[in-house]
């Protein structure tokens, strides 16, 4: 009875095209955006900036602030509309070499560059300015000859303010950018599991069906025990689809290095127990709803809201303190924040203090649900 109780289950949700396109499409193009959304190096994100330098004169080391800004792929297009304005103050070659120093530039950026932006235009115009006076220092030193072509002198000045190449990087840059987006996507569609389970019960509390299971040979607890089941095996599958094409083929999309199959190996306890978590927790949810459109607005707007207050959608790290506690109550942060430290950490075993929270969770829920499902029937057999 509980097999055939299973393969039922299994007919009705690869009947659902639609079901089916929230599990597998709509979590493989987040993965897609989030991915492209964050592969960006600095260097690409400097050239969609527009720079404006308006000057009161024209001395060196205006030229040279020029050139190092224009160095790093800063656009200073005076045709198109600016996103950042640098207006430069009379005197401002003397003022960089000023004992007291005082402000020569006025800083003003369209309201339409992002805080991130805006900031990054700041840091690349702190730099610049080093290395205006570093180059400034070098020529009245001596070191660097004016006859040496600018593009040169630039180079041996850049060559000595590069710090970067005392450190060693242990990953690209594009791969942190796969690391940290695939994991939070994955679990975010995986939790949303709760909309087939309770698209099911919904319409077999319609037709009748639970009340009909009361007279076959089968407890309620046993019959919504292999219903469960079924939706693990469905969801178990989806996390290895998501996984595969999440770190195999998606960062060859973005120049990124990519894992073979082989290496998501040391994942799968943890998307077992994820996957466990994700059925319970919507097998609660499910259990309280009564028509489609709570499934979608109940269902469909907790998985929405856990994620964005589990840093999923937001990075943990730059959350409020608050935000931050709050997220580590939250089961989509914990099964996140250890996929990541699979795959960040190179780690291939499954850490007790990452799993535990989990499964304890998943208890939790799994007998909570069996309670509500067994209150669901027994007030359909009172109608």
């Amino acid at each position: 009875m509980i097999k055939a109780s299973i393969i039922k289950e299994f007919r009705l949700i690869f009947s659902d095209l639609h079901s089916l396109a929230v599990l597998f499409l709509m979590p493989i193009s987040f993965m897609l955006i989030m991915t492209f959304a964050l592969s960006n190096k600095a260097e690409d994100l400097t050239k969609s900036i527009n720079l404006n330098i308006t000057q009161q004169d024209s001395n060196l080391a205006e030229s040279l602030l020029k050139a190092y800004l224009s160095d790093v792929g800063f656009s200073q297009d005076i045709n198109q509309p600016a996103d950042v304005t640098l207006e430069l103050a009379t005197g401002f070659e003397n003022a960089l070499f000023a004992d007291q120093a005082s402000s020569v530039i006025t800083f003003s950026h369209a309201t339409s560059l992002s805080p991130q932006m805006t900031s990054l235009a700041k840091q690349h115009l702190q730099i610049a300015l080093a290395k205006v006076k570093l180059h400034i220092y070098l020529l009245d030193a001596g070191q660097l000859s004016e006859s040496t072509p600018l593009a040169e002198q630039m180079s041996r000045v850049s060559e000595q303010t590069n710090q970067l190449k005392l450190v060693s990087f242990k990953r690209e840059e594009n791969y942190q950018a796969v690391q940290h987006s695939i994991p939070s996507w994955l679990v975010f569609g995986v939790f949303f599991i709760v909309l087939p389970i309770s698209i099911t019960l919904i319409s077999e509390s319609q037709n009748g069906t639970l009340l009909r299971v009361t007279t076959f040979p089968i407890s309620n607890t046993a019959y919504f025990s292999a219903k469960l089941l079924a939706f693990y095996l469905v969801s178990f599958t989806q996390a290895i689809v998501l996984m595969i094409i999440g770190f195999t083929v998606i960062p060859k999309l973005v120049d990124a290095p990519s894992l073979n199959v082989l290496q998501l190996v040391p994942a799968l306890p943890l998307l077992a127990v994820t996957c466990a978590t994700a059925v319970t927790f919507g097998a609660v949810i499910a259990s309280q709803i009564k028509n489609h459109e709570q499934a979608i607005v109940i269902g469909g707007g907790t998985n929405i809201l856990l994620a964005a207050i589990s840093g999923l959608m937001v990075p943990l790290d730059i959350m409020p303190k608050a935000m931050q506690t709050i997220a580590q109550l939250s089961p989509m942060h914990w099964a996140q924040s250890g996929l990541k430290n699979l795959f960040i950490s190179d780690s291939d075993v499954l850490s007790l203090t990452t799993a535990l929270p989990l499964i304890i969770f998943s208890v939790i829920c799994g007998v909570l649900a069996l309670w509500l499902f067994e209150l669901k029937v027994r007030k359909l057999q009172w109608k």
